[in-house]
């Protein structure tokens, strides 16, 4: 399957959205409407990217185990490429794809999981308390909630208890969370990049992505690089 034209844009994506701000709607279709935080953009240029920087930020990967430089700069780059592909096959208008969407881009923008969290079950409550102790697994004050802070799962690994100060969570389109200036800024770069007719970055590329040659080719280029290094020079006996 080629996929080079979004059947979907962002613009139409909204019209099959449940209203922004209803309180009456159900935490699935909350998630549905953090969609609305996409924003319409003009076209961006594409980017070169040097295969010794992480492909989603261009900051510099002094490793060969990921192409990325950190999870986040990961799961940022597959929610764009994951995106743009259900855009492009229209599968973006199934409800179900539109909480699982929305719930990971209210994540990606630091709001936490209140789905999730909502679903957690007691029992890994208890674990969690007797764990902690009833304090803050951050910073040892008395917690107040228990969170998931990013897994696909609520068992207890994959939580911890946090007081109000350290809670991440915020209930889905908390305005003046999504409004806040790194929440604005980051729906900005994603919106570019899922707007564009073609891929801006490589990881955007749900179709030639390969996250494999591209450690490859940072090897290469590594490789080359000490090949050609001057030997060091031993120190002049006095």
């Amino acid at each position: 399957m080629t996929i080079s034209v979004i059947a979907v844009t962002i613009l139409e994506l909204k019209e099959y959205l449940p209203v922004l701000g209803d309180t009456n709607l159900s935490l699935e279709d909350q998630a549905r409407t953090a969609l609305h935080l996409l924003q319409v953009t003009d076209q961006a240029s594409s980017v070169t990217t040097n295969p010794l920087h992480c492909p989603n930020c261009d900051q510099p990967v002094p490793k060969n185990s990921s192409p990325y430089c950190s999870d986040s700069c990961k799961a940022q780059a597959a929610f764009i490429r994951q995106l743009r592909a259900s855009l492009a096959t229209g599968t973006i208008l199934n409800p179900e794809k539109q909480t699982a969407f929305g719930e990971r881009l209210w994540w990606l923008l630091g709001g936490g999981l209140p789905m999730r969290d909502s679903r957690i079950p007691e029992s890994a409550k208890r674990q969690v308390i007797k764990r902690c102790n009833g304090l803050c697994e951050i910073c040892g004050a008395p917690m107040v909630a228990i969170q998931n802070f990013g897994s696909g799962c609520n068992r207890p690994l994959h939580l911890r208890a946090v007081c109000s100060d350290c809670s991440k969570t915020k209930p889905f389109g908390d305005h003046d969370f999504a409004t806040s200036p790194p929440a604005v800024e980051l729906l900005k770069s994603i919106s570019e990049r899922i707007n564009a007719t073609n891929p801006i970055r490589p990881c955007d590329d749900p179709e030639n992505w390969n996250w494999r040659s591209f450690i490859a080719a940072r090897k290469e280029i590594s490789n080359e690089a000490q090949q050609i290094a001057p030997p060091p020079q031993n120190p002049s006996r006095k």
